[in-house]
């Protein structure tokens, strides 16, 4: 009888288990399965499913996930708990508890032994979480709601103000070695359009980081495809913002862009990519997404889709008319859903909204605060860290800083503790959960649904950060 069959037995007799409660033999399989899948941070105790699904583990919890993850086996553990048969029951509802998390059947309502419910922090992570890259400015697209349309969009970029390769894998580096971030983006712009896209996917997976592509899609073919794949490619999110060429068209300003953009995602899956479609919900497509969940089931052949909410920046803000408000958002989002649940596909919702004009939660849409500085590390062209890859401003320079310090730094906080969000919010009892929603959103729309709903009283809204957490001239 092994150390854990022995470890198990005194544990069942000295507390009346019964005979059929499951040993801890399936661990070592289980952990060398899941590896690939993972990340555990004892920095901050996170155990991190790949991409942005992160749970919180006490410290002693993170150091056992670490220590099988780097190649140690239960049984070791379990011989090291030598007779202490409540260190051992807890071991095993501890690990019972982390497979039901990785395979969706433990959260906070299921009552699980192993899980210990808490009030929701805010500053839920020391590091952040999910980390993306914009390779470049440049595009083959016009989209008309583009935030990096006041960026150089589709006008070439200096080289001066374009990271070198060997400087995004300096990048790359500090996000990995520094911030201990799991999983990297690789954006835009249109990255594809850089010609080393593949050597980049190949150095960051080298690292032993998941990689993701945000693309247009209109130059993956499939011999691209095929180097995407072979370069170690995990995903793709490819953007679609229509279900009929009229519209795609419209939005991007590409001739034939929506067929181009159909047939990527049919490349990108013959080769073992994941995808996933992205829609930027806007004046323009508004009427059609209803229709996206039937489209990405029965012409993709897709079964999840994402969608988000134009941000009045870049190009957008140039055309305010295109904006759809927090205010609308939600009967239109009901609607979506709907569909999507009778297809059974799976809706991602990536916007913060007011909880007070919108609440996603109760609608099966999960919560997503504002993100800026927060869970996500977004880095610009040039090196320089943003607060979120439709932001005007910058916290830092990762070619100049370490990533600990930006991340630490006074601006960085600043965006981290909300200090754009309408004074009363941050009041309301729902703050730490909704953030007061997006700060570029009431720069440029102001806070006149907010005022009107809770009868607020006027405020001024900003869109930058000093280090004082006061408006930057």
């Amino acid at each position: 009888m092994g150390g854990i069959a022995k470890a198990l037995a005194r544990w069942r007799s000295r507390r009346g288990v019964p005979q059929e409660t499951p040993d801890l033999g399936w661990v070592d399989e289980f952990i060398r399965n899941v590896a690939p899948y993972i990340f555990v941070r004892t920095e901050d105790n996170l155990l991190i499913k790949r991409p942005n699904q992160a749970q919180k583990l006490n410290a002693q919890g993170a150091q056992i996930l670490r220590y099988l993850l780097d190649g140690g086996t239960v049984n070791e553990i379990v011989e090291g708990l030598g007779a202490d048969s409540e260190r051992l029951e807890q071991l095993a509802l501890f690990l019972h508890g982390v497979r039901g998390f990785l395979e969706g059947r433990v959260t906070a309502e299921s009552g699980h032994p192993g899980v210990e419910v808490k009030p929701f922090d805010r500053h839920f992570s020391t590091l952040p979480i999910l980390s993306e890259v914009a390779i470049t400015y440049k595009c083959n697209l016009r989209c008309v709601f583009c935030y990096a349309g006041c960026n150089c969009t589709t006008q070439p970029v200096n080289d001066d103000k374009v990271m070198t390769v060997a400087q995004i894998r300096q990048v790359l580096d500090k996000l990995w070695h520094q911030g201990k971030v799991p999983s990297v983006s690789f954006t835009g712009g249109e990255p594809t359009l850089h010609k080393q896209l593949p050597e980049l996917i190949a150095y960051a997976k080298g690292l032993g980081m998941r990689v993701n592509l945000i693309t247009n899609g209109t130059r993956i073919d499939a011999a691209l495809a095929k180097r995407l794949a072979d370069a170690g490619l995990d995903s793709a999110q490819v953007s679609l913002e229509g279900v009929t060429p009229e519209i795609h068209d419209l939005v991007t300003q590409g001739q034939a862009s929506f067929h181009k953009t159909v047939a990527a995602v049919g490349h990108l899956k013959t080769v073992g990519i994941r995808v996933h479609t992205n829609t930027t919900i806007n004046r323009l497509n508004l009427q059609q997404m209803p229709g996206m969940p039937r489209f990405v089931k029965e012409v993709l052949g897709n079964s999840r889709f994402s969608m988000n909410l134009l941000v009045p920046t870049g190009s957008a803000v140039v055309h305010p008319d295109l904006v759809v408000r927090y205010a609308e958002i939600g009967e239109w989002l009901r609607r979506i859903k709907a569909a999507a649940d009778v297809l059974a596909l799976e809706f991602l919702w990536y916007s913060p909204t007011p909880m007070c004009l919108f609440n996603p939660i109760p609608e099966g849409l999960g919560n997503h605060g504002c993100s800026a500085c927060d869970g996500l590390v977004s880095v610009a062209p040039n090196g320089a860290v943003i607060p979120c890859a439709s932001y005007d401003d910058s916290v830092g320079n990762l070619l100049q800083d370490d990533l600990v310090t930006i991340w630490n730094g006074p601006r960085a906080r600043a965006y981290r503790d909300k200090a754009l969000a309408h004074p009363q919010c941050r009041s309301c009892e729902q703050f730490d959960i909704c953030n007061g929603a997006c700060p570029l959103y009431w720069r440029e729309m102001g806070f006149g649904e907010l005022e009107v709903r809770n009868g607020f009283r006027p405020a001024v809204a900003r869109g930058y950060v000093s280090p004082a957490g006061e408006e930057a001239l």
